[in-house]
């Protein structure tokens, strides 16, 4: 909880926008950090480069990093052995969750990181064998990576996403796990989801524009979208639960609108706060061309819907990746909003002077 008089959030605030308008890279200095403190760690080190998660640990300590999430993998791919499902696991017969687990879940003070297992709603691979559960373009295209909307509702993805969840939460014990993702864009027009849609509104058919083409815009289509993702969402909620953890969605971000959401995507964040325990807004500055200030704006306005929310700052920008003053500045941005849980990520992506950012952020 922010302490001292009710208007210094608003003057952060104000001095965070200010900053952005000025064009000024340096960040102001920050009261204090946030009381939850994220590092993502994606299935390129966690698989891919497991040596170096010693030298992580390292830097998460000098940061003070107090969690941490760790890729486990896809429902099509798995960074440990699934007895149920053997013919998707990355290395056969090795565990690099419980190496990643042991690596980064104690810090150098003996203090337990709070432990976030991600998973992954891409499923390239099993598309690549079975074509019928990929989402299918306006245009008739099948996606290469993105599941359809009954294959996840009523299809056999769905299924498979509540028995990782139930599979990940009893053997690893972690605090949490988090879907991401799980989205739509225009890959939802198949006949199955045609079905779908009928049936979940009452129409005979996709609504039309003048010309015959669907209206891919049409509000209804989010609504259905979101409906659809927030009845999986408590599904994987409650199987989480079962086993003493919580269930963190991950969220698309309003670009224009912060107190907005993001329907079309399938992310009504009214239907999926109730769904989920938490939303983890992917603040992408970078990639959607706004100031690592917007971050304020963001969760200014989380904070005025709900206090369970994270704002999740990643690395990733059109031309390379997110400079250490951005990253600072985002940070404090956020904290300024109102954010009591941060997370940068993936920490492939920081280097020396990221890290210097975070570690003067997170004091």
């Amino acid at each position: 909880m922010r302490r001292g008089p009710a208007f210094l959030p608003a003057l952060a605030l104000l001095s965070v926008l200010a900053l952005a308008a000025t064009g000024c890279g340096e960040p102001r200095e920050a009261t204090a950090p946030a009381a939850e403190r994220t590092v993502g760690v994606g299935y390129e080190t966690v698989v891919d480069a497991a040596s170096t998660l010693p030298a992580l640990a390292k830097r998460l300590d000098e940061v003070n990093a107090n969690s941490v999430t760790i890729s486990v993998g896809r429902l099509d791919w798995t960074a440990f052995p699934w007895d149920a499902h053997p013919e998707i696991e990355a290395v056969p017969g090795r565990d690099h969750v419980a190496e990643a687990i042991k690596a980064l879940g104690i810090g150098g003070d003996g203090k337990k990181r709070r432990i976030t297992l991600t998973i992954d709603l891409l499923v390239p691979g099993w598309i690549s064998t079975n074509p019928g559960v990929a989402g299918v373009n306006f245009d008739g295209t099948r996606s290469k990576d993105f599941a359809s909307v009954t294959a996840l509702t009523t299809g056999p993805v769905g299924e498979r996403l509540v028995d990782f969840v139930a599979e990940v939460t009893a053997r690893y014990q972690p605090d949490a796990v988090a879907l991401t993702e799980l989205m739509f864009d225009n890959n939802t027009y198949g006949g199955d989801d045609r079905d779908s849609y009928r049936l979940a509104s009452g129409a005979p058919d996709w609504p039309r524009l003048a010309n015959g083409n669907i209206d891919v815009e049409h509000p209804s289509i989010g609504s259905w979208r979101s409906k659809s993702v927030a009845g999986l969402v408590a599904k994987a909620t409650a199987a989480a639960h079962a086993n003493g953890a919580t269930l963190d969605m991950d969220v698309r971000a309003p670009w224009h609108d912060p107190s907005g959401d993001r329907p079309e995507s399938g992310h009504d964040y009214r239907l999926l706060a109730a769904a989920a325990d938490r939303l983890v807004v992917w603040n992408y500055f970078a990639l959607n061309d706004a100031a690592p200030a917007y971050s304020a704006e963001l969760a200014s306005a989380m904070a005025k819907r709900s206090g369970k929310f994270a704002i999740s700052i990643g690395m990733w920008a059109k031309d390379g990746s997110v400079s250490a003053a951005d990253l600072a500045s985002g940070l404090q941005a956020s904290v300024a909003g109102g954010a009591a849980a941060v997370a940068v990520t993936p920490s492939s992506m920081l280097d020396d002077d990221a890290w210097r950012a975070l570690k003067k952020a997170w004091a």
